[in-house]
């Protein structure tokens, strides 16, 4: 067992190995050769068995292997075409490309005060909380003009300025509302002047 090789037993059982194909070739090209020629006469069988050999050396190239040489170059020329094609467009390129920007969609503006022209929001309306009389000015004055506007009593121009025009505006608002009409705004007044503007 100690001088058994194991290169021999692998060479015993070595099935894997490819069949010896040498002389496979030229039997195949002679049988080739053999059924594509004319039918001879029977004078002629003798010729051709002695011609045999000499035949058989020469290798006719046939047809079939010619077109599948021209089958194979189409495949090849496709191929290099299309590889051609996808490099033309990127496919095998290593650097990434840049994402086209996202076009912008329609949205509204949020700063509608720049394009709008800018009015003020009008201030919320309170009944005056002191007592006012004609001779007054000032802001309180300019919100009463404001309620009294609001309540469809015209006081004239909104100046803060208690004159003719807001005495007879709150005159009227005081008869409407079965108050004296006195056009001087007391506690009364202002309270019904609250209820005017709560109920709407």
């Amino acid at each position: 067992m100690a001088g058994h090789d194991i290169r021999d037993e692998q060479g015993d059982d070595d099935w894997f190995d490819e069949p010896d194909v040498t002389g496979a070739w030229e039997e195949r090209t002679a049988r080739l050769a053999r059924s594509r020629r004319p039918q001879a006469s029977s004078s002629d069988v003798d010729d051709w068995t002695t011609a045999a050999p000499a035949a058989s050396s020469r290798r006719p190239l046939p047809v079939g292997r010619f077109l599948d040489r021209r089958v194979a170059l189409v495949a090849l020329l496709a191929v290099v075409c299309l590889l051609g094609v996808l490099a033309a467009a990127g496919v095998f390129s290593s650097s990434k490309r840049a994402t086209p920007p996202l076009a912008p969609t329609a949205t509204t503006p949020t700063t509608t005060a720049a394009t709008s022209p800018t009015t003020q929001a009008p201030p919320s309306l309170r009944a005056p909380t002191t007592p006012l009389k004609p001779g007054d000015q000032g802001a309180a004055v300019r919100g009463l003009q404001r309620v009294l506007a609001r309540l469809g009593y015209s006081p004239g121009a909104i100046d803060g300025q208690y004159g003719a025009s807001t005495t007879q505006a709150v005159s009227k608002f005081q008869s409407a509302s079965g108050l004296t009409a006195d056009g001087v705004v007391g506690p009364a007044t202002r309270r019904a002047l609250a209820r005017a503007l709560a109920s709407g």
